[in-house]
């Protein structure tokens, strides 16, 4: 009985926790949150023969959580690659540079064949220039006023071998484990790669990305979160650096911390047209075979390029399984990207749909792993409701 009221408990919280926790149930709120703290079964109180095993039981349809509750389905947890600093500093900076990631050889492959392929770089030139792309212009990024950024694409589709040094990164072995760790299981291509590049004199980049739109909305679709423990960004872009980046050679630039913003950027921040707020720039040096991350609700740009050699940056844009930005994939990637590949790189090539889908992955290591089916009896209904395995 409520020592207060003389009236009886109501039941209904103690079918709610379950026997072994009806004890603790309370009328009022402030009592249930001052009761000892007790394990909660699944409904109906008792405790399960595969709970009392530690084997897993079968949850809601689709969220990964618990192990308990997680569906036969579903993909496994994401396993952390990334050590305790390396996670530190992407949650502090909304970026990081993976060192030597990328061997010597493997380096001097790609450049060999972009060396093949250079016939396919395209210059920005008027209204395509990066340093006015938002109409205005910036002096200073505007390099030497006329010479511009070069972009190249294409590369997953050459011939081979020229086109290996650029899908291995799709499930490079050093790179997994943070891509997987910042998407989650089951990350996916979104853009096309590109590969820009800078010569003496080439303009640089209007600050962009960022967690909130220069109109002051929230950027969705590039978001960075943590919740429950875990990072997460719904566009990250992966760098593999094909030539060095001298500390004061210009090339990619950052607001560290710009991924948590809660207002918008200060347009003179952008065109790095007001010193002091200029002073929160940062150019971080990158060394060929090195491999930047970071996430695009991080506010970036490009700085002229001031250094004799050509920048050489090969650029990747991957999703969580489940999210989409870029078009590519429709009506599916170019076959020529998709031949010879690795199961493992087609896994990455799935277009957006969730991991409880049959969804192939990577494994930690690299290696493809084959999607856990789907319970027949729940195909078969799909089947006769939508007239498909999926809804």
């Amino acid at each position: 009985r409520s020592p207060r009221s003389g009236a009886s408990v109501s039941p209904e919280p103690s079918a709610m926790l379950g026997a072994r926790s009806a004890r603790c149930a309370r009328p009022a709120l402030g009592r249930l949150l001052r009761c000892p703290q007790q394990p909660l079964w699944p409904l109906g109180g008792a405790r399960t023969a595969a709970a009392s095993s530690g084997a897993s039981g079968v949850g809601h349809s689709g969220h990964l959580s618990a192990d308990m509750m997680r569906n036969q389905h579903d993909g496994p947890k994401a396993t952390t690659g990334m050590s305790h600093a390396e996670k530190y500093l992407f949650d502090l900076n909304g970026y990081i540079v993976l060192r030597n990631v990328f061997s010597e050889a493997e380096v001097e492959a790609a450049n060999a064949a972009v060396d093949a392929h250079l016939e396919t770089l395209h210059e920005r030139k008027g209204k395509l220039r990066t340093s006015s792309l938002y109409g205005r212009e910036s002096s200073a990024l505007a390099g030497d006023g006329s010479t511009g950024r070069k972009d190249m694409g294409g590369m997953l589709g050459w011939a081979n071998p020229h086109c290996e040094p650029f899908r291995q990164v799709l499930c490079h072995r050093r790179l997994v484990p943070a891509l997987a760790e910042l998407m989650g299981v089951g990350y996916r291509l979104d853009h096309s790669p590109l590969m820009i590049t800078q010569e003496l004199g080439a303009e640089g980049h209007t600050l962009h990305g960022g967690a909130v739109t220069e109109s002051g909305e929230p950027a969705w679709p590039l978001a960075y979160s943590f919740s429950h423990g875990q990072m997460r960004t719904q566009l990250l872009t992966v760098c593999m650096q094909l030539k060095d980046a001298g500390p004061t050679d210009g090339g990619f630039c950052v607001v560290p911390g710009s991924h948590k913003s809660n207002f918008s950027i200060p347009l003179a921040l952008a065109d790095m047209a007001d010193p002091e707020l200029a002073e929160h720039v940062r150019q971080p040096a990158i060394a060929k075979g090195d491999c930047l991350i970071f996430s695009e609700a991080v506010l970036h740009g490009t700085l002229p390029w001031t250094a004799a050699h050509q920048r050489r940056t090969v650029i990747y844009r991957f999703a969580p399984a489940g999210s989409a930005y870029g078009r590519g994939y429709e009506p599916s990637w170019p076959d020529a990207f998709l031949d010879g590949m690795t199961d493992a790189q087609r896994a990455v090539m799935e277009p957006p749909y969730h991991p409880r889908m049959n969804r192939p992955f990577v494994s930690a290591s690299g290696e493809a792993m084959t999607a856990k089916p789907r319970e027949a009896f729940k195909v078969e209904f799909d089947e006769r409701v939508f007239g498909s395995r999926y809804f």
